[in-house]
């Protein structure tokens, strides 16, 4: 006799809760990891805002930062584009753009991530697998065409992107000066100048 889900055996019903646990899992510890900092987003409270059992985290995802890196990736991982080409007015776009995002969530959850990554492995590995080194490869093919093209002057990719992004890390996490528009700005054309040929 079939079961009101359709299927003789009831899984058709966990096929279907499936998804809906995974949403609520991530939308969890995204919203623990921006209100209440990543030490607050255990498996545990994660588990208890989702209305789910650790044993149904643990089953889609190895440890903590694993289940956080995936909730800040779905949440974040659009929002930061490399620019379509290495031109002065589409890096001044894309850092622009970024700056925006980091004043808000998506800062404070980068922040958080490269805060704990530097006493917990594990998150250390998701940061730079997850969100760094993915992103990574597709900067280096963008500067990489530049190159070729001779739109900048010859130099290693990943120097840089880091000329390019790490003063904005920078004053994200130490916060020492605000991530103002004006100062993008201003970065953009000293960075610029050195890469121009």
């Amino acid at each position: 006799m079939s079961t009101l889900n359709g299927s003789r055996d009831g899984r058709g019903a966990n096929r279907r809760t499936a998804p809906r646990s995974e949403r609520a899992i991530l939308d969890a510890a995204y919203h623990l990891l921006i209100e209440d900092g990543l030490a607050a987003t255990s498996v545990e409270a994660i588990a208890a805002r989702a209305g789910v059992s650790k044993v149904t985290i643990y089953k889609w995802w190895p440890n903590r930062a694993a289940v956080i890196m995936s909730a800040f990736l779905r949440e974040s991982g659009g929002t930061l584009p490399y620019p379509d080409a290495m031109s002065r007015d589409e890096i001044t776009k894309s850092l622009i753009h970024m700056a925006d995002s980091f004043r808000g969530p998506t800062g404070t959850a980068i922040r958080a991530l490269i805060v704990e990554s530097q006493t917990d492995p594990d998150v250390a590995q998701a940061f730079r697998e997850g969100y760094i080194n993915a992103r990574r490869q597709h900067g280096k093919s963008i500067v990489l065409e530049a190159i070729a093209a001779g739109v900048i002057r010859k130099a290693d990719p990943d120097v840089i992107l880091d000329l390019l992004y790490a003063p904005l890390y920078f004053r994200l996490v130490i916060g020492h000066q605000p991530l103002s528009d004006e100062a993008i700005r201003e970065h953009i054309e000293l960075a610029i100048d050195g890469l121009a040929l």
